[in-house]
């Protein structure tokens, strides 16, 4: 398996590696994809930016999404910008720290400077190992391997081992144009399987890739839209992602209107790195949503978690004072919840009655999903309460909500039924 590997300090450190599986369905990937974006330290907007990734927050379904870390990287040559930048970082930045440059003497110089933060150093190849190791020993740094030929970089990363750096990361090399992209995924997918499948001790070390890789490899031309280029550098970051490569580094995603590039591969990482050893439910009951009052709707879903947090989103957002009724139907969806039983009037009456759903309302009305309009006529009678059948999907909750829900209206009508 593979071994962990952290950097960066305190509640933002970046752990990666650490897998047991080649597949997530064989039991689970326990450390997500570290997505890190670059900044070059001759950038005239190092502090906007590092200040603008530090905070980038989105929520999705329940979980805040966060940037992982920044590659600094040494585009200017020189040693002291190299050493202000990386210094400026950190102190920015709560962010783990990649330090990228090939000149030993340069990359040890930043990486003295911050080194109680525990960067990450980028990288160690053929003609530096000897340098950056012994530092990387002195410090109890982490390493970045970098080598195209995988059998020099199983030798680098045995040497490394015996001269007695402790976390190592390998970069078998990220290459676009045709043809290239197969070379790059193999690469990878032979690191990951000699890791796990075999326990190739010099293997046994998270992966990276660097798609911000493109910028210097592919032929910009005006031809193309920036967003273009962009989007083959996205593409090539969800490949790794897709793949379980422990760490990518990003050019595209430094500025708010790129903000898609980073939404797509966190979005991405969701599901890729969803335990499947956990169902996706969550507790039923009674929520309240805002400040709900005596006349308040009761809209009823399921207690599948990717139904019950964007319904309770929409009803936030919409600014809807409310109730959720959220029945148990075994952590599955509405649709095929009502398909397969599980929703039905008797448990959603059952719901009503343990969680006490009427208690302190004027009123017994209860709105359930439009995929579930069929069961509006037994939930009538099981439930002892006016069915309303409200929208599909709960992004049309708020027009329902202005134009439909007329509680006097439907209370009238209740009390108009004959009671056995």
């Amino acid at each position: 398996p593979q071994k962990p590997v952290t950097f960066g300090v305190g509640e933002r450190e970046a752990v990666i590696g650490g897998e047991e599986v080649l597949m997530r369905h064989q039991l689970t990937f326990y450390n997500k994809t570290a997505i890190c974006v670059e900044i070059a330290d001759d950038e005239t907007e190092l502090e906007e930016i590092v200040n603008y990734l530090t905070e980038v927050k989105l929520e999705r379904i329940g979980d805040v999404l966060t940037l992982d870390g920044i590659a600094l990287r040494n585009v200017s040559g020189n040693k002291d910008q190299f050493k202000l930048a990386a210094k400026k970082i950190s102190q920015l930045s709560n962010l783990p720290i990649i330090l990228c440059c090939f000149d030993a003497e340069i990359l040890i110089a930043a990486a003295e400077e911050i080194a109680d933060k525990k960067p990450l150093l980028y990288a160690v190849t053929e003609d530096n190992w000897e340098e950056v190791g012994k530092f990387a020993i002195q410090k109890n740094l982490p390493v970045a391997i970098v080598s195209s030929n995988l059998e020099k970089l199983m030798s680098l990363s045995a040497t490394l081992q015996k001269f007695g750096v402790k976390e190592i990361v390998l970069d078998s090399g990220t290459y676009f144009g045709p043809g290239n992209l197969s070379v790059t995924y193999d690469n990878i997918m032979q690191l990951r399987t000699a890791a796990i499948d075999k326990e190739d001790s010099n293997a046994c070390w998270p992966v990276m890739g660097v798609p911000a890789a493109y910028w210097s490899q592919a032929k910009i031309t005006d031809e193309k839209e920036l967003w273009e280029h962009q989007y083959q550098e996205i593409i090539m970051g969800a490949i790794m992602e897709s793949i379980d490569t422990n760490l990518i580094i990003l050019h595209t995603g430094q500025k708010k209107d790129e903000i898609w590039a980073l939404l797509a591969l966190m979005t991405l990482g969701q599901s890729v790195f969803s335990d499947p050893r956990i169902y996706p439910a969550v507790d039923a009951g009674l929520y309240k949503v805002g400040e709900p009052n005596e006349m308040s709707p009761i809209f009823v879903t399921s207690n599948y978690r990717m139904t019950k947090i964007p319904v309770e989103q929409d009803l936030q957002g919409a600014n809807i004072d409310c109730f959720l009724l959220v029945v148990d139907t075994e952590g599955i969806g509405i649709e095929s919840a009502v398909a397969g039983g599980q929703f039905n009037a008797g448990g959603i009456a059952e719901a009503v009655k343990e969680f006490n759903a009427f208690e302190n309302l004027k009123h017994r009305i209860l709105v359930i999903p439009g995929m579930a309009a069929r069961l509006s006529g037994a939930l009538e009678d099981e439930a002892d309460a006016f069915v309303v059948v409200g929208p599909r999907d709960s992004s049309g909750i708020p027009k329902f909500v202005e134009t439909q829900w007329k509680p006097d209206e439907f209370m009238k009508e209740y009390e108009s039924w004959e009671k056995e």
